[in-house]
């Protein structure tokens, strides 16, 4: 399923701000290797934190990490292709931040989601450990969850 360029180029944006854009690799909030746009590093990697990381790689991991993201928010979301903008754009960024396992975990926001409830999707969303691990982002993504129509 490919996403429209606009929409595309808008969830690329809400990723570069939420996540941030490092050319250097860090320890993440959790301890774990990180660099690019929230790209997590494998246990197993060469890389060390300071590392520098060319704009050409982070490109070449964000282009995977949002295809990876798109991928799993169809297989959770039914009819992903026929969902408003904005709600596609809810599910893709979460999908991104917390992967495709854990965005499984919440149960009745998907179902809100399938249902067209994005009322009561958000609500869902607000009731979660996510909510206040996220910061901003979290309020963000309610909000235009929230705003979402038909």
């Amino acid at each position: 399923m490919s996403l429209s360029k606009d929409l595309t180029e808008q969830i690329k944006e809400d990723l570069k701000r939420h996540e941030g854009v490092k050319y250097e690799v860090y320890l993440d909030h959790l301890g774990l290797p990180t660099a690019g746009i929230g790209h997590l590093l494998p246990a197993t990697t060469e890389y060390e934190v300071g590392d520098e990381i060319s704009k050409e790689q982070v490109d070449e991991w964000f282009e995977e990490d949002l295809a990876t993201a798109v991928t799993d928010a169809c297989a959770i979301f039914l009819n992903f292709g026929s969902l408003p903008d904005n709600v596609k754009r809810v599910c893709v960024n979460m999908a991104f931040n917390i992967g495709r396992s854990r965005l499984a975990k919440f149960k009745n926001m998907i179902r809100y989601v399938n249902e067209g409830n994005y009322l009561m999707a958000a609500n869902e969303m607000v009731n979660s450990k996510w909510y206040t691990q996220v910061g901003n982002r979290s309020k963000e993504l309610v909000d235009i969850m929230k705003d979402a129509k038909d």
